[in-house]
C-alpha cells in the first residue's frame, strides 16, 4: 500500500473509533449497528458486565442501553496508533470518559468515568472500515494495584 493510501485508511479508521464513542454523546444508538462487521465477524470483550465475550448482538444491546441512560457524556481518545495491515487494521488507544448514568426508574444519577485501554480490530468491508474486534480494559488508579 503506498504512503496516500495508508495514510487515508488511518483517518477513515480513526474517523470510524470517533464515530463509535460519539454515539455516546448524540445518543444516535441507531447508527452502532452500522459500525459493526456483520454479526458471522464480530466481537467484543468489554470492561463493563457481562464479562464474557459478545456477539453484534449483545454488544448492540449492551452499548444503547449504555449509551441512551448516560447523560453529559464526555470522552477523550489518546495516543490513538492505527496499523493498517491491507484490508484489516489494528487502532489502540487510551480512552478517558465521564458522564452521569442515569437510572429511569428512580430517576437518580451517579457520576462514572475512568481511563481504558483499547483494542479495535476493524476491517475493510467494501468502501467501509467496521469494527471487527473490539476489547476494552479499566485501567486502574495509580496505587490501587
Amino acid at each position: 500500500m503506498e504512503s496516500r493510501q495508508l495514510d487515508q485508511a488511518r483517518k477513515e479508521v480513526a474517523s470510524l473509533v470517533t464515530s463509535y464513542y460519539e454515539v455516546g454523546r448524540t445518543k444516535d444508538v441507531a447508527r452502532l449497528p452500522s459500525l459493526f462487521a456483520a454479526p458471522q465477524y464480530f466481537s467484543k470483550f468489554d470492561e463493563s458486565r457481562p464479562y464474557t465475550r459478545q456477539n453484534a448482538g449483545e454488544a448492540f444491546m449492551y452499548e444503547q442501553a449504555r449509551f441512551a441512560n448516560i447523560s453529559d457524556y464526555q470522552y477523550k481518545i489518546d495516543d490513538l496508533r492505527i496499523d493498517v495491515l491491507g484490508l484489516m487494521a489494528v487502532a489502540t488507544f487510551y480512552l478517558e470518559y465521564k458522564g452521569v448514568f442515569v437510572n429511569d426508574y428512580s430517576f437518580e444519577g451517579s457520576t462514572v468515568g475512568g481511563r481504558s485501554r483499547v483494542t479495535m480490530v476493524v476491517g475493510k468491508f467494501g468502501d467501509a472500515w467496521r469494527i471487527v474486534h473490539h476489547h476494552a480494559s479499566r485501567m486502574l488508579a495509580p496505587g490501587s494495584d
